[in-house]
C-alpha cells in the first residue's frame, strides 16, 4: 500500500506536535500548514490524499478551503475539526463536501482511524 499523504492545517502548536508524532510513528506521509495561504499553496503543489483542516484557521478560513479543495481536487477528503460548530456551520460544512467533523479536544487516534478510513473511500 503506497504512503497516505496527508496536510495537516491547524495553528495550534501542541496539537499539530501530537498528532504529527502519531501520525509519523504509523508511517504515513505528513505535510503541515498553520494558516489558509499556507495551505493553499500546499494543496497545489504537494495534492494529499486526505485534508485534516481546523475550520477556525487563519488567514484563508477552513470554510472556503473546504470548498476550495472540492473544486480543485473534489475525490480528496477533507475532515474538519474545530472547537466550537454552530449546527449551520456543521451542515454547510457536510454540504459542502466535508468527509468527518471533529469536535476538539479529538481522540487522536480515532482521528488517525477516520484519516485512514476516508483515504480508502472512492
Amino acid at each position: 500500500m503506497e504512503k497516505i499523504k496527508i496536510l495537516l492545517i491547524d495553528y495550534e502548536e501542541d496539537f499539530i506536535k501530537n498528532l504529527s508524532e502519531r501520525i509519523k510513528s504509523r508511517n504515513l506521509e505528513l505535510d503541515l500548514a498553520v494558516n489558509g495561504n499556507q495551505a493553499l499553496e500546499l494543496i497545489v503543489n504537494v495534492k494529499p490524499n486526505v485534508i485534516i483542516l481546523n475550520f477556525d484557521t487563519p488567514g484563508v478560513g477552513g470554510m472556503e478551503l473546504l470548498r476550495d479543495v472540492k473544486i480543485i481536487y473534489p475525490d480528496v477528503q477533507v475532515i474538519i475539526l474545530s472547537r466550537h460548530y454552530s449546527i449551520q456551520d456543521r451542515m454547510e460544512a457536510l454540504v459542502a463536501g466535508a468527509y468527518m467533523l471533529f469536535e476538539k479536544p479529538v481522540d487522536i487516534d480515532d482521528l488517525i482511524n477516520t484519516t485512514v478510513q476516508a483515504y480508502k473511500e472512492p
